[in-house]
C-alpha cells in the first residue's frame, strides 16, 4: 500500500488485481477438464445403475411369473428370457442380457456411435 501525505490509500493496484485474474484462469483451465470427467464418470455409473436395477425387477417378475412391470425412464427393451435391456448416458450404453432361465447377465458396456 501507498503513502500519499501521511494518509492511507486503500484498494489494489492494476497489477495486484492482473496476477489474481490469471491465476483465477490457471485454476479454471486445470480444474474443468476434471470436473467434465467426473460428470462423465458419474453419468456412466447412474446408467449402469439404472439398468441392473431394471434387471432385477425384470428377473423377480419373470421367476415369480407376474406380468413384467414398466422399465424405468431411459431403459429400453424388453422384460422377457432371451430378450436384453440398454440403458445409455449419452456417451456410453450399458446393457444387460438375459439367458434362457430369466437370469440376467453381467452389465457389458459399449460406446455410443458419434454422431
Amino acid at each position: 500500500m501507498k503513502l500519499a501525505k501521511g494518509n492511507k490509500v486503500n484498494g489494489f493496484t492494476l497489477v495486484e488485481l492482473m496476477v489474481v485474474i490469471v491465476i483465477v484462469g490457471i485454476l479454471t483451465a486445470v480444474g474443468l477438464p476434471e470436473l467434465t470427467k467426473a460428470q462423465d464418470k458419474a453419468k456412466s455409473s447412474a446408467a449402469k445403475a439404472l439398468v441392473v436395477n431394471a434387471s432385477k425387477n425384470c428377473a423377480t417378475d419373470l421367476l415369480f411369473k407376474d406380468t413384467p412391470g414398466s422399465l424405468p425412464t431411459g431403459v429400453t427393451g424388453t422384460c422377457a428370457v432371451d430378450s436384453a435391456l440398454v440403458a445409455t448416458d449419452g456417451g456410453e450404453i450399458w446393457t444387460i442380457s438375459f439367458d434362457a432361465n430369466g437370469i440376467p447377465g453381467i452389465p457389458a458396456k459399449t460406446l455410443a456411435p458419434a454422431t
